[in-house]
């Protein structure tokens, strides 16, 4: 967790120089009241400056869809949704496992998704056959490997999914948003 904390404080500090640096771009026009869109910007980033001061990320200020589009073009990083995983032992996967409960409660209080993985046993599953991957899963009490459970958790955390095609050589997939049309899907398509 501590390593975290330092991770989003540097994170914070980077977004913080990039609204700074706006800021005094855009401040100056705002305040003429001739520049709507200038007054607009400004007022989102000083929310913005607000929160990272206190090095808490752009993710956590409950935007409207108008500021989320202005927000966008900054391209902060964190306003960018967040995931934690967590390298755990081979026998870390217990209940009990401190560690792993108070990474799920930080994971929680921030409103982002926590994955816990044993990168020793995901290195030992990448170099196994298929009935050796099962076999193995099967007496470490898995179903699957973490691995499978990192991607499905960024998929879910993105609003992707994916989306197949079939033709007579080839079946291919593709990654589309939850909710796309089928044209929208069809438009992911290119060969």
């Amino acid at each position: 967790i501590s390593d975290i904390e330092v991770i989003q404080t540097e994170l914070c500090l980077a977004d913080l120089a990039t609204v700074e640096k706006s800021l005094h771009r855009y401040v100056k026009a705002a305040r003429s009241g001739n520049d709507k869109e200038a007054a607009a910007l400004v007022k989102v980033l000083e929310k913005c400056q607000a929160a990272l001061d206190q090095a808490l990320p752009v993710r956590g200020i409950a935007f409207g869809k108008e500021e989320l589009a202005i927000l966008k073009p900054l391209c902060l990083i964190t306003a960018k949704p967040a995931m934690f995983v967590g390298n755990i032992a081979e026998d870390g996967f217990t209940p009990d496992n401190v560690f792993l409960q108070r990474l799920q409660a930080f994971a929680d209080k921030h409103g982002a998704p926590m994955v816990a993985i044993c990168a020793k046993t995901e290195a030992e599953l990448a170099d196994m056959g298929d009935e050796d991957k099962a076999l193995f899963l099967h007496e470490m009490g898995q179903d699957e490997p973490g691995l499978n459970r990192l991607i499905r958790a960024a998929f879910k955390l993105l609003g992707l999914q994916t989306y197949f095609t079939a033709g007579v050589k080839e079946v291919r997939a593709w990654t589309i948003h939850i909710g796309d049309t089928g044209p929208q899907a069809a438009g992911a398509v290119s060969y």
